[in-house]
């Protein structure tokens, strides 16, 4: 199986859509989870991008500059999509993202 598959973040996200279930906001939480691992490819798409160039450091920077300004607009976007026009639960949309984010942020950890 694939070092890279985001175990911990996947199980944290499935944990809160089972929860939130419970409350009738499942899809909510789904929608958060999604985001958070769509966020994960991108971060790991950059990464892989940057260690197989052969660039300078200056290009390098801009790189990540340009993917976190990327990224960040991507989630506020899908934020937005999610709670303006699906109409979903804002605050478990919110609580589903964070909670994969920090299962993202553990699995790095786990990692190293």
């Amino acid at each position: 199986m694939n070092n890279n598959v985001p175990k911990v973040q996947l199980v944290i996200v499935l944990v809160s859509i089972a929860y939130f279930s419970t409350a009738s906001a499942g899809f909510s939480a789904l929608y958060g989870g999604v985001i958070s691992l769509v966020n994960t490819v991108l971060i790991d798409k950059h990464i892989n991008k940057k260690n197989n160039a052969t660039i300078s450091a200056q290009a390098i920077v801009v790189m990540m500059v340009v993917s976190t300004v990327l990224r960040m607009a991507m989630v506020v976007g899908l934020i937005s999509i999610g709670v303006f026009v699906l109409e979903l639960n804002a605050s478990v949309l919110v609580v589903s993202l964070v909670l994969g984010i920090c299962g993202f942020l553990i699995d790095r950890v786990i990692r190293k």
